[in-house]
């Protein structure tokens, strides 16, 4: 199909079309992505490149990196914008080199300002009315975390700075706005978030982390409330609590509406949140559920938390998903127990219609009841591996078309079990004591240790009959 969207006009302006454009948070963000390498070995930020003129002589000496960001920058830019790139990296060069000569000049003239926790509060109230203001006050705020040797050492000067800051007024908002800058590009920095989420995460705990760090107050709540999820996320490390705890108070909402945003998109990208483990997989993706269903609010609306949740679910009854997930399990009864995880756990009518049919494939095939024998050992023991198939079943795919032909499946094979094992005969008949045999029977009957049907029938019928006489009922 043709589209009928009109092809993009000619355009030579640049994405930055004078020095303060650099500082906005778009052109931040792709500063770290071209420079990357070059921040990283340096531990610095965007925001500190901007506004330290020691990283600016230190790059400006690196004409090869410099010259490189600039192409990763024109080349795209001059393809979207049918211009020459030539053309874009002469205009890039020039935004670059008035903001280089104004950081340069402010320096020589001494105007950028040494900020610590005593002179943080009256530096941003000073000179409000001055445009140049905040832009050196965020010259004195890099200068200050330059001294750290580590993010998490950056950002617990800031939170340092945080505590110092004005308690109200314009003061107030200046500083809070300043130091969000700086922490929103620690926070784009892959290093940079290990040492506030902690290493080496995959990307569910990662995304669990992120979540937490963006609604730390809702998610210790659902942790504290839901302890199978505990192991799932560690607690953050210290400089990340900190920051946690000054984004639930309300000081950095840009920062939480880009942590939440950026949650939705990794969740919108396929790469598995446990790459190791389907079961964790699984896991992972209920964690997020309850978390992020928790979190929903403006940063995260509700509906795009549902459509995340959705495309998540849809890829654990993906074939190729069902398959890794078999194949990780031991036995048949760890493989149908997976299976009914999953239905468990995805949302979305068509998802757990898909499960169901991967559970149909598993149990309606002749040969599951001698599968199931020899995988289990006993009929005792797989009888009550159908029993809890049964009951998680009938929990998690109520309503589903389908769902009573595989009960009543489960319900014949456990009939048959029963019948070729004599159970019911060999619990009334056997040695133990009477009290023992009352138990085993009613939990059959009641359908904890052999699934609702012929098994359990039998089982409430020699009940019956055992409890009305002290002699033993042959059956």
């Amino acid at each position: 199909m043709t589209s009928k969207t009109p092809p993009p006009r000619r355009s030579l302006e640049p994405l930055c079309s004078n020095a303060a454009d650099l500082y906005t948070a778009p052109a931040r963000a792709q500063i770290g992505e071209v420079l990357d390498s070059w921040l990283a070995h340096n531990l610095a930020t965007p925001f500190e490149l901007l506004h330290r003129p020691d990283l600016i002589k230190k790059l400006e000496a690196s004409s090869r990196d410099l010259q490189h960001a600039f192409q990763k920058v024109a080349v795209p830019m001059a393809l979207a914008r049918r211009a020459s790139v030539h053309e874009v990296m002469r205009s890039l060069h020039g935004v670059a080199d008035q903001a280089i000569a104004r950081m340069l000049r402010d320096e020589r003239q001494g105007l950028l300002p040494r900020i610590d926790g005593a002179t943080f509060a009256p530096a941003c109230a000073a000179g409000p009315a001055d445009p140049e203001h905040s832009y050196r006050l965020a010259a004195g705020v890099a200068g200050f975390i330059a001294t750290a040797d580590s993010w998490g050492g950056k950002v617990a000067l800031l939170m340092d700075l945080a505590e110092a800051a004005p308690a109200d007024g314009p003061a107030r908002t200046l500083a809070l706005t300043v130091l969000e800058q700086a922490l929103e590009d620690v926070c784009r920095s892959p290093l940079g978030m290990a040492e506030l989420l902690g290493p080496d995460l995959d990307l569910g705990a990662f995304l669990l982390g992120v979540t937490r760090l963006a609604h730390g107050g809702i998610i210790d709540a659902v942790f504290q409330a839901h302890a199978s999820l505990r192991p799932l996320a560690s607690p953050l490390p210290a400089a990340g609590a900190r920051l946690a705890r000054r984004i639930d108070r309300g000081d950095f909402p840009n920062l939480q509406l880009a942590l939440s945003r950026r949650i939705l998109t990794e969740l919108d990208t396929k790469r598995r949140l446990s790459p190791g483990s389907a079961m964790g997989e699984i896991t992972a993706v209920r964690g997020l559920a309850v978390a992020l269903t928790a979190a929903s609010g403006p940063c995260l609306p509700a509906e795009d938390v549902a459509e995340a949740i959705l495309l998540r679910s849809q890829r654990l009854v993906e074939p190729n998903f069902i398959a890794t997930l078999l194949h990780e399990q031991v036995s048949l009864v760890a493989g149908l127990d997976g299976l009914l995880t999953v239905l468990k756990n995805v949302t979305g009518d068509a998802n757990r219609r898909r499960a169901l049919r991967f559970i149909e494939a598993t149990v309606t095939p002749p040969q599951f009841k001698t599968d199931l024998l020899d995988a289990t050992g006993s009929p005792e023991a797989a009888l009550e591996a159908l029993a809890r198939a049964y009951g998680k079943l009938t929990h998690k795919g109520s309503g589903l078309v389908g769902i009573e032909p595989l009960l009543e499946r489960l319900s014949e094979v456990g009939g048959a079990l029963e019948t070729e094992g004599a159970v019911v005969r060999g619990l009334t008949d056997g040695l133990m004591p009477r009290a023992r045999k009352l138990a085993a029977l009613q939990a059959m009957a009641e359908g904890k240790t052999a699934p609702p049907g012929p098994a359990a029938k039998r089982a409430a019928e020699a009940l019956r009959k055992f409890a009305a006489t002290r002699d033993p009922v042959s059956g």
